[in-house]
């Protein structure tokens, strides 16, 4: 591929000259009826808006700000804006008004795109000034805002009236997710968004014109954009879902080739099978739990290399055929492996899950480099790890176990800040913050976040993930949040699922019998772990975090400064409770109000 050819823009019209006629995107209509629009059909789209844009005053170095839900329009405005040489802004509906108040004023849009005028009024107010553009995706009382569906419907000049986009114009602004304090603005250029997919399609060989994928992820999430990306260059074609809430009705419809997605949707995934199978009879129960069982010892033979016995060997096809498959059916019938970014995920779910015959495939990355650094392949891949590097990167581990990259996705600096704020080194090299090994084979295991990892007020070193990882194992345990820095020894807060724990929803306080029980399930779920990383209290409550609250990030990482700040009084009781504690041989647990 040429340099004149690494623009997003000029991918697309590649594609639309190769495959003109094959579907491209599809959006599901009011009667549940999946409607295409061909690459020829994208391409037109895209011309007319931005035409349009162009009409309006936008002009190459501009920032465009989107904030709409996920549709094919989103990819529509991304395209038009850089056919002209703007520069997108992904905002998330679900931000808070901070973080949203902070991106606009940092990136200063000159148009805005939003789903409707409510919208709209309060990016508006947010900004450092008003818009030269607005746009609606719905019609508007108000004369200034422009609707978006008539824009595309209108016809434009050609492409060939615009000033061509180099390779090397920045295309995206992405923001961190703002865990440790204010988002951070990383600017990508054309040449890195491509380097980005193309990477991504070389270690995912099997993704084609035949391949389904669902878009399903917030547009504001650069990683679902690169997707997008991907099957722009191997002409997949995407199925649009603006509810991420109903993803699970939709993909026995969407039928994936493969599935991308973060560990709290596979996790959602395993309690819901699980509670699906309890509501059985007692026999269809255990006959799932003895076929789950003969598909989870196959597969850790088939990982190990080993031949699986002849017992296994031949319970395995039946256990597969008349129980695992029907299970696996929710997922669709054409799904061959499924990716899981954004977050570490135990090992203990990788082996459920590939028990049942899925296989799940971990990818690594940071906001601060647009390439993956390391994944998982359907061919090469190793539970508890986060796969090899990327041929693209170059991966060095520093003295205290920080990984270190250098490469061509990596970015600049931040947006507006000094050389003090980087982490890039003098080398060249980012710190990402993640420490980790790697192993004879080349397999990079990650270990903990540095500023995440605490000690308590003995020196013990304690990384809250794999402690976390051990406590969401239990059924009724939605989210886990591990304190203990300064303190004698860690404790947890821990988020039910009422329905999970006793049947059905309650108002009523934990029973001292139920909370009892719970601290046994605890005990039992960390007794592999080091004694000083077992939580010795935990603090059980029936509100769960949320992004609204502050407690998450948009793409649903803990801020856990946060978290422990709106817990504060309640964790000072448990631990003055441990203190006067004499029983040690359970966890103690007590139930925040």
């Amino acid at each position: 591929m040429t340099a004149a050819t690494d623009t997003v823009p000029a991918r697309l019209l590649l594609r639309a000259n190769q495959t003109p006629t094959q579907p491209a995107y599809w959006r599901r209509g009011p009667q549940g009826k999946w409607h295409p629009v061909t690459w020829d059909g994208v391409a037109g789209r895209v011309n007319n808006l931005a035409g349009q844009l162009h009409r309006l005053g936008l002009r190459g170095g501009d920032r465009v700000a989107i904030m709409l839900p996920t549709v094919p329009e989103w990819e529509y405005c991304q395209l038009a804006a850089h056919s002209l040489g703007g520069v997108v802004v992904g905002l998330d509906a679900h931000d808070t008004p901070e973080n949203l108040r902070h991106i606009l004023r940092t990136v200063a849009p000159v148009a805005l795109i939003a789903a409707d005028a409510a919208q709209l009024e309060l990016l508006t107010t947010a900004c450092p000034s008003a818009p030269a553009v607005s746009i609606s995706l719905e019609p508007s009382p108000s004369a200034s805002v422009h609707c978006l569906r008539d824009l595309l419907a209108q016809p434009a000049a050609p492409a060939s009236n615009w000033p061509a986009v180099s390779p090397e114009r920045d295309a995206t602004i992405v923001f961190t997710s703002g865990s440790t304090g204010q988002p951070k603005g990383i600017a990508y250029t054309h040449r890195q968004l491509c380097l980005a997919g193309e990477a991504i399609v070389a270690r995912y060989p099997g993704i084609d014109g035949d391949s389904r994928l669902a878009c399903w992820l917030p547009l504001s999430n650069l990683f679902q954009r690169i997707i997008n990306l991907c099957a722009i260059l191997r002409g997949a074609q995407s199925y649009f879902v603006d509810d991420p809430r109903e993803i699970a009705q939709r993909l026995l419809e969407i039928r994936p080739a493969l599935f991308i997605g973060v560990p709290r949707f596979y996790e959602k995934l395993y309690a819901g099978i699980r509670a699906e199978v309890a509501k059985r009879p007692a026999a269809i129960g255990k006959l799932v739990e003895w076929a789950w069982d003969i598909g989870t010892r196959y597969q850790a033979a088939q990982r190990r290399g080993v031949p699986p016995g002849l017992l296994l060997s031949a319970a395995y096809p039946l256990a597969n055929r008349f129980v695992l498959g029907r299970l696996r059916a929710v997922m669709g019938s054409d799904i061959r492996f499924m990716v899981s970014g954004s977050a570490p995920m135990p090992a203990w779910l990788l082996e459920k899950l590939h028990g049942l015959g899925w296989l799940v495939l971990e990818a690594y990355g940071i906001s601060e480099c647009v390439i993956p650094i390391a994944s998982d392949t359907p061919s090469t891949y190793r539970f508890g790890s986060v796969g090899r590097p990327l041929p693209e990167n170059r991966i060095r581990l520093a003295d205290d176990g920080e990984v270190l990259v250098r490469g061509e996705g990596v970015f600049r600096g931040y947006c507006g800040a000094t050389g003090d704020e980087s982490p890039l080194d003098g080398e060249g090299y980012l710190h990402t913050g993640d420490l980790g090994r790697l192993d004879e084979d080349g397999f990079l295991w990650l270990t903990g976040r540095k500023s995440e990892i605490f000690k308590t007020s003995t020196g013990r070193r304690v990384a809250p993930v794999p402690v976390e990882s051990c406590l969401k194992q239990l059924a009724y345990v939605e989210q886990a949040v591990l304190f203990g820095r300064n303190r004698p020894v860690p404790v947890a807060l821990l988020c039910l699922d009422m329905a999970a724990l006793s049947g059905q929803g309650t108002d009523q306080a934990l029973t001292s019998e139920q909370l009892e029980a719970i601290g046994r399930d605890l005990t039992t779920a960390c007794e592999a772990l080091p004694a000083s990383q077992r939580p010795a209290g935990a603090l059980v409550t029936r509100r769960g975090l949320s992004i609204a609250t502050g407690e998450l990030t948009s793409n649903l990482k803990l801020r856990r400064a946060t978290i422990e700040t709106r817990f504060g009084e309640h964790l000072d009781a448990l631990y003055d409770a441990l203190a006067r504690s004499v029983e040690r041989t359970r966890t103690l647990v007590l139930e925040a109000p």
